[in-house]
């Protein structure tokens, strides 16, 4: 049994890169692609894997302002660079949990992909590993709307 979770690890360890790498470039393409125009509706409803991947990134969004947040209440908080561009990246991938409603969705979500993005890469094996599951969701999601967008009339 150990060996199937050491051995899960290890394949979102090796795949982390690739995937944060695709999910940079589709999370660009989603967020000016989705751009809304003046006279085009938004005819997007969200679906069940949508919903359940903005509701992952919001849940990890607020864990992130959460520690982010401790992080702060010190004296004399150490503010590394890295730290700091990984703390901005968590909390933006609520983005689309607060955009749920507006035109802005599709960038809001683009914008999280992205962000999920550097923030696995910056993290690598430590913890990176486990926001891979969530970033193929965010990339699927963001893959079906522009394809969707692109076939509208």
């Amino acid at each position: 049994m150990e060996e199937g979770a050491v051995g899960l690890a290890q394949l979102l360890s090796f795949i982390g890169r690739p995937v944060a790498l695709l999910g940079i470039v589709v999370g660009l393409v989603a967020a000016v692609g989705l751009v809304p125009r003046v006279g085009l509706p938004d005819s997007w409803t969200g679906s069940l894997v949508e919903k359940i991947a903005v509701g992952l990134c919001g849940g990890v969004a607020v864990l992130g302002l959460l520690g982010t947040i401790e992080t702060l209440l010190p004296k004399r908080p150490d503010f590394p660079p890295l730290s700091v561009l990984f703390a901005v990246a968590i909390i933006l991938t609520g983005l689309p949990a607060v955009a749920w409603r507006s035109r802005w969705r599709g960038v809001a979500e683009g914008i999280a992909t992205i962000s999920l993005a550097t923030a696995a890469i910056l993290t690598g094996l430590s913890i990176g590993f486990l926001l891979v599951p969530l970033l193929i969701l965010m990339i699927w999601v963001c893959v079906a709307r522009v394809r969707t967008t692109l076939r509208a009339p």
